[in-house]
């Protein structure tokens, strides 16, 4: 992008696309806010965006980011972990981490385990192959992360760690009442009572 896109403070002049779509909507819908989209529709491009150059980079090493980050969790942790809360911890659905597991395990970078507490249940080990990979892979995706923000005005990435992290923890610790609520409004009568 040319220094002529942008204004004195590294802005885009004209606005982004999540500007226009504001705009748009505050002409057919006056009578709505819709501060919440700017905010909302930017995170979710900015985790599009990145997913997109991140699952380009890593196809060189047969992953995706979602396979990846389930590597990752295992190679990090001191404790061994079930599917059940390895979802849990990155916050995917458990069909999609079935499907990365077996995906892992059939390429052999991890094994599973029977649960002794749980028989139902299996636990996940990394194999010497797949902590390999992932010492190999994780400085080059860190590199890549690096590059992605060095595109960015120094001023806009400096002041997005503590705002993303109370949005994250807020939403993190309302997972679990939005989660039960929302059951409740499925399961609950389609009429009022009464």
């Amino acid at each position: 992008r040319s220094r002529m896109d942008q204004d004195a403070g590294g802005m885009p002049a004209h606005g982004d696309a999540v500007d226009r779509m504001q705009s748009e909507w505050a002409r057919l819908r006056p009578d709505l806010s819709f501060t919440s989209l700017g905010v909302i529709h930017r995170v979710l491009r900015a985790s599009r965006l990145i997913l997109e150059v991140s699952d380009a980079f890593l196809a060189d090493y047969g992953l995706t980011r979602g396979e990846l980050d389930v590597l990752s969790a295992l190679r990090r942790t001191d404790e061994t972990l079930s599917p059940t809360t390895l979802a849990q911890k990155l916050l995917a659905p458990r069909s999609a981490i079935t499907m990365r597991l077996n995906t892992l395990q059939a390429r052999g970078l991890l094994s599973r385990t029977a649960n002794p507490a749980d028989g139902r249940s299996s636990l996940l080990v990394l194999t010497d192959t797949g902590a390999a990979l992932v010492d190999e892979v994780i400085p080059a995706q860190l590199a890549l992360e690096d590059a992605l923000l060095a595109e960015a005005p120094a001023w806009a990435v400096e002041g997005l760690v503590d705002p993303l992290r109370a949005l994250t923890s807020v939403w993190e610790q309302g997972r679990g009442h939005q989660t039960a609520s929302s059951k409740d409004r499925r399961s609950g009568p389609l009429e009022p009572s009464g």
